[in-house]
Parts: C-alpha cells; structure tokens; sequence
C-alpha cells in the first residue's frame, strides 16, 4: 500500500472540503450582508406618495402599477406612472427600486417649486454641484449633513460615510436666482429661461445588486 499516495488523495480531499466550506460560508455572508443592506434602507422611509425605496408594494399600489404601466422598463422590472411619479420596481420581488419625476420645458417658477417639496419631505440638502444638483445622502443613520458631508469631501473619504440611499434633482437651468435685469427680455432669453428639471430618490448599492443578477 503506498502510503504516499493515500495521504495525498487524503489531502487533495481536505483541500477540496475546505474550499466547498468556504463557498457555502460566503454565499451565506452575502445573502445576510444583502439582507442587512435591504433591512437598513428600507428602515430610512426613504420615498413619496406611500412609496418607499426597497419596500414592497402594497394591493392597492399593485393595483395601480397594473392599471398605469409605462413602457422601456429595465430587463426584470416593471415601470408604472401615479400620476406625475414614476416608479421602478423588480419583477420578482415587488420591492421598489427607483422613483422618478421630470419635467420638460420648466421654468424657475416649477423648478423653485419641485426643489421646495424635496425640502419640505427631506429636510435640508448634503450638497450643491454646479447650481444645477442638489443632492440628499442617507447612510444607515439617517440624513447626512452638509457639515460632515463637507469634511469627508475634503479629505476624501466620503466613502466612509456609508451612503446607501440618495436624492438627486437635478436641472438644465441655474438652481440660483437670475441677476436683475431691465423689462425688456427677447424671445431667447425667454427661451433659455426653461429646461428639463428632474429628480430620482433610489438606493446606488440596491441596484447595483439587482444590476449584477440582471446583466443586459
């Protein structure tokens, strides 16, 4: 009897044990580390109008996506209107994914006031880009500052903040004020005094999970 030869085969054995049980261990502390992701965002009542990111839908909202469906949903969602918001929800689960509202041709007027009822429902913004981004981060926690916001930027680490959920709006026009100006306007300034204004409340970690189950 080779003894030689057993005790490899015995070893190749092991190796092969231990790699299957480290397998099942990380299949295991991913589906609980998605479970705690979905737990956490849900748990911030992150959304408008009853819909909130990574909860399920309710019988009447179902009710609702089935009577007002919108066309070009992502592979393994659906895509429904109540009224003028648009919400994205996966096929499988039911859970919302995204919800959006936009608005093409907008003046200053529409724009003051779609920024003025995400103020109103999330509080002060984390940030401004550009005078056309106002952004609202969520981390487990809750609302992040503008001021901790800031002070991570600034040493960059806002990854440590641990942001799951956002709020972005964004716009073609100036969020600031226009400078004054005398009466008389032309039809080109008038023109450019609109554009499309938007935003979208969604969990970026929800959705690159569900965009890595659903490739295209």
């Amino acid at each position: 009897m080779d003894c030689g030869k057993i005790g490899r085969q015995h070893l190749s054995v092991m190796l092969v044990l231990a790699a299957l049980l480290v397998m099942l261990f990380s299949a295991d502390a991913w589906a609980n580390n998605s479970e705690t992701l979905l737990d956490e965002v849900v748990s911030l009542k992150l959304g408008l109008a009853g819909y909130v990111i990574g909860q399920k839908l309710e019988p009447d909202q179902k009710k609702t996506a089935q009577a007002n469906p919108v066309d070009g949903a992502y592979e393994g969602t659906y895509k429904f209107n109540d009224k003028d918001l648009y919400v994205v929800v996966n096929t499988k689960t039911d859970r919302v994914l995204a919800l959006y509202k936009q608005k093409k041709n907008a003046d200053k007027k529409q724009l003051k006031a779609m920024v003025g009822e995400l103020m109103h429902f999330f509080g002060t913004p984390t940030t401004m880009a550009h005078e056309k981004l106002v952004y609202w981060a969520f981390n487990k926690h809750g609302a992040v500052s503008e001021q901790v916001f800031n002070e991570s930027k600034k040493i960059k680490q806002t990854k440590d903040l641990g942001i799951i959920a956002t709020v972005k709006f964004n716009s073609d026009l100036d969020i600031a004020p226009d400078p004054v100006e005398d009466k008389e306007s032309s039809a080109e300034k008038k023109a450019a005094s609109t554009g499309k204004i938007y935003y979208i409340i969604t969990s970026d970690p929800l959705v690159k999970e569900f965009m890595a189950a659903h490739p295209q």
